[in-house]
């Protein structure tokens, strides 16, 4: 209502009031009490529009969004032109997205109240160019006109609902069927029998997270944040651990992650150790790591480098550094995908892990998809539980420990002797005598 009229119609009842009677009079000045509430309510509200510079800049309005902004524009261009730069912008084919579209977008997509949402695809789009791209947000706001602090708001919740909708699908289930599954996996592929994991660590370079000291500093002189994973044949992710501080080593994450509890309660259900070729000794399932990593009875490590390196410890460090390439390989393709890992990641801590778990669940996601596809056509060939460990005789550790020790260099031969008189591979001598490994 036009405030002059507010006015008009006041000063109406006043002169109204001042002609009746003191028992009409009354009730007139009431109706002109509330009519001047509302006219200075009114006169406030105008003051505050005239304050504000602008509820949206015109560059970031919807119509602008749609006519000059990337989703709406170079995005369906390369769609249905040009399906090759399409998949170096979005680091992925339209078919595996839209299969990720399907899956995710009912988890983003957000009800028309006041104003017309951000369609749940273009949030999906703008998410996942963050993460293939590594451009800051303020970059990403200018080519999708959207501002940037809508932007830090989408990007965290996408790549948190990516991780929700996915994990419980491309993240294994940890039954006995599906850890023998991988095992014959690696014996296949690596021939390393009973083999149900390699696992390492990566350090992801963040911005130094404000009042944190030297907690994310690490020994490369960046602030990172740790993504320890344990990898199957296939290069995909089977158990994360994302966001210890930087400044643990490899063997320090792994004995904070709880995975040794959980291996030594059988928690992830481990099948019983098993007899490769009629052996005398059973052989148990492990994982394979480097040097950083323990040697218990659960996981494998090279024997130590020295002049004591006979050819039978070398026959098995590179039967072991062979089928533990495979981590590597998923590290190399999971930074080859995601170019957010060339530099830090320009967020805060907790959106910083939001968007490792996201990226490890789509790099399973799509080697899972690109399973599916001929040869030809494939562009690329968290388990945390809280330890709960009873409080024990610092004797009867000791001698466990070192029970367990002595046990797990006992497994640690006797794969060794495998790998040099039962299954030895053609081509390993000549690896081993040349140290080509």
């Amino acid at each position: 209502m036009d405030p002059n009229i507010m006015l008009m119609v006041i000063m109406k009842y006043l002169k109204q009031a001042r002609d009746e009677p003191i028992r009409y009079a009354e009730i007139t000045m009431q109706k002109v009490i509330r009519l001047f509430y509302l006219y200075m309510r009114y006169k406030e509200l105008q003051d505050d529009r005239k304050n504000r510079e602008m509820w949206v800049r015109p560059i970031f309005t919807e119509r602008r969004r749609l006519l000059q902004g990337d989703s709406d524009n170079l995005i369906m261009e390369m769609r249905l032109e040009d399906p090759n730069k399409y998949f170096n912008y979005l680091r992925m084919s339209a078919v595996i997205f839209n299969e990720l579209l399907n899956i995710v977008g009912p988890l983003i997509e957000k009800e028309n109240v006041v104003r017309k949402p951000i369609p749940a695809r273009t949030r999906l789009e703008v998410t996942i160019r963050w993460l293939a791209s590594g451009d800051s947000m303020t970059s990403l706001s200018y080519a999708y006109r959207i501002a940037q602090c809508t932007l830090s708001r989408i990007i965290p919740e996408t790549c948190e609902a990516i991780w929700l909708a996915l994990k419980e699908k491309f993240m294994i289930d940890p039954t006995e069927d599906n850890w023998r599954t991988i095992a014959e996996d690696f014996a296949t592929t690596c021939q390393f029998p009973n083999c149900i994991g390699a696992i390492d660590g990566k350090h992801v370079v963040i911005q130094a997270p404000p009042r944190s000291g030297s907690c994310y500093y690490n020994y490369k002189g960046n602030h990172s944040i740790n993504l320890l994973a344990v990898s199957d044949a296939k290069n995909r992710f089977t158990i994360v651990d994302i966001g210890t501080e930087g400044r643990q080593s490899d063997g320090g994450v792994f004995e904070s992650s709880g995975l040794p509890h959980l291996f030594q309660t059988n928690a992830l259900h481990i099948p019983p150790p098993t007899r490769l070729n009629n052996m005398d000794f059973e052989f148990p399932n492990v994982l394979l790591g480097d040097e950083a990593f323990p040697l218990s009875t659960h996981m494998m490590r090279p024997y130590p480098r020295s002049r004591r390196l006979n050819i039978s410890r070398k026959i098995f460090n590179y039967r072991l550094s062979r089928a533990r390439r495979t981590v590597e390989c998923a590290f190399g393709i999971l930074v080859a995908r995601w170019r957010i890992y060339r530099q830090p990641i320009l967020a805060c801590t907790s959106t910083a892990v939001k968007a490792v778990q996201a990226m490890v669940i789509l790099h399973n996601f799509i080697i899972n998809e690109e399973l599916d596809l001929p040869l030809a056509e494939r562009q690329y060939c968290n388990i945390q539980e809280e330890r709960n460990l009873s409080a024990t005789n610092e004797l009867t550790d000791i001698r466990n420990s070192s029970s367990r020790k002595s046990k797990a260099l006992k497994i640690r031969d006797n794969f060794a002797h495998y790998f040099e008189h039962v299954n030895p591979l053609p081509w390993q001598w000549d690896k081993v005598l040349t140290n080509n490994f």
